[in-house]
């Protein structure tokens, strides 16, 4: 898919105004929920992700600007990235050395590589689609008749069968099928276009969302 710079940084460029309240609310819709779990599994308590995820967020705000979209190698998935790990990182060697100067000891060593590992980009990576993907099936969902998303959330993220789900809907095999291809094809469209906003890629499979394969 061949998409312009101003096509695939839309909703990224509207950040640079600061006023556009619109543009920062679908920001921290997407973004707040994917940071806040990411640093969770650092370890954080409750109390103190939401800190570092309310300083992440700042953090974005203050140096969108310095973001470069034209830049071929630099995607805004991996920039917030980085900014997520590093302040994730400051505040737990931080907490460290609290602990050295009430305790005079140190139970673990917060000391990191400057760079993630590709495991650490990967995971975030699956995150990142996750939270794109949650967002946008509650947007769809919200486009189509109920029945119709039903068809398609049991038989295709649930993974019910297709001849109790038709039966439970008192609809057509053929129905069905019809149905979760439209959401299907809905859903890909929208997440796609989502994702080549921040320069990203969607997974053939979208990332693993369902709950297995038929």
């Amino acid at each position: 898919m061949n998409l312009t710079p101003d096509t695939r940084y839309s909703l990224i460029a509207k950040l640079h105004d600061p006023q556009d309240v619109a543009a920062w609310n679908e920001f921290a819709g997407i973004y707040q929920p994917l940071i806040f779990r990411v640093v969770s599994a650092r370890g954080l308590q409750h109390a103190d992700a939401t800190d570092v995820t309310q300083e992440v967020l700042s953090r974005v705000a203050s140096a969108v600007n310095q973001f470069d979209a034209a830049h071929e190698s630099v995607t805004f998935r991996g920039w917030l990235y980085r900014i997520t790990r590093n302040i994730a990182i400051d505040f737990l060697r931080k907490q460290a050395r609290d602990r050295i100067r009430t305790n005079g000891e140190l139970n673990r060593d917060w000391s990191e590589p400057a760079s993630p590992s590709p495991n650490e980009s990967a995971e975030f990576r699956r995150q990142f689609e996750k939270q794109i993907f949650w967002v946008i099936a509650q947007e769809v969902r919200g486009q189509v008749q109920e029945k119709t998303w039903k068809a398609f959330w049991e038989t295709e993220i649930q993974q019910r069968p297709v001849a109790a789900i038709a039966r439970e809907l008192e609809l057509s095999t053929g129905a069905i099928y019809i149905a979760r291809s439209r959401v299907l094809a809905r859903l890909k469209k929208e997440v796609q276009k989502r994702l080549a906003e921040t320069g990203a890629e969607l997974d053939a499979n979208m990332n693993g969302n369902r709950k297995g394969n038929r």
